[in-house]
């Protein structure tokens, strides 16, 4: 019997042995690129599990990155054609285990983004198991949109974006997303899209022009934040979730806050989800 328990010590230690372990497979990665030519730059980040820090790069870079990885399982990606303005960023996943999150190790990769504020940029991400800090004040935007699963992710226009921004798209699944300063984005039209996850949307910051916004959750809850004086008009069918409508007045399926058309700043909200429920909340300019 004693044979036998030392025995299956042994294994355990074998198994333990930290030339095994995932967590020793961390290494780092990093690149950077600094601008030549460029007009445009049309990025596709990828990166699922771990933390996750995306900022304007500092004067005469392109783009940067800085990477800890798990080997084991992901290995690390950067395709730029310089042609077209083509990047691909991020980690992809390697062997057999797929882009699951299956180690503490895993959850402890980190990447930090940096793109350039002065070249015109199309950002499409999309982000895993992962707790993601994304800054794009002050970035010549074009084009937003961010997808994220199982993530808690905060996006930021600490400063108004220059240039003109077609569409900013913010897509969930059991994630909640936070954006801060959305009226400094600039952008013609915003969307919120998903399954089962949250969106809180603070339009505090400089308007540079009305807004409109279209959310399609199966399910979740949505909280708008907006200056006091905001003209506000929302339409859906039906509410199944609460919804206050203080403030508003209901007109069919359209509700609108009072002084809509004198208002200085519009916002048209279109609901296609009637599970979803909508907290209003009014805020001071800052």
């Amino acid at each position: 019997m004693r044979r036998l328990v030392l025995l299956g010590v042994v294994l355990g230690l074998h198994d333990l042995d930290p030339s095994r372990c995932s967590g020793q497979a961390m290494r780092a990665f990093s690149v950077t690129r600094p601008v030549a030519a460029e007009r445009f730059l049309h990025v596709t980040l990828d990166f699922g599990g771990g933390t996750v820090v995306l900022v304007p790069a500092s004067a005469g870079e392109l783009y940067g990155l800085q990477l800890r990885y798990d080997a084991d399982r992901s290995a690390p990606v950067q395709q730029y054609d310089a042609r077209t303005g083509i990047l691909h960023l991020g980690v992809a996943s390697v062997g057999s285990m797929g882009v699951r999150v299956t180690s503490r190790a895993q959850l402890e990769q980190t990447a930090r983004f940096e793109f350039s504020p002065d070249v015109p940029l199309a950002l499409f991400a999309t982000l895993g198991a992962s707790d993601a800090t994304i800054d794009l004040g002050g970035m010549t935007l074009t084009e937003l949109e961010i997808r994220s699963t199982a993530t808690h992710a905060t996006v930021d226009f600490s400063r108004p974006t220059r240039g003109t921004c077609k569409s900013a798209t913010f897509t969930v699944g059991a994630a909640q997303v936070d954006v801060r300063h959305l009226a400094q984005a600039g952008c013609e039209a915003l969307r919120v899209d998903g399954g089962v996850g949250g969106a809180s949307l603070s339009f505090d910051g400089a308007w540079r022009r009305d807004l409109s916004l279209v959310v399609d959750l199966a399910m979740g809850r949505l909280t708008l934040q907006l200056p006091r004086g905001t003209g506000v008009r929302l339409t859906g069918q039906r509410f199944l979730a609460p919804f206050d409508s203080k403030g508003f007045v209901r007109t069919g399926d359209i509700w609108t806050t009072a002084g809509y058309e004198r208002a200085p700043h519009k916002l048209t909200v279109e609901l296609k989800a009637s599970m979803v429920g909508i907290d209003v909340q009014w805020i001071e300019q800052r």
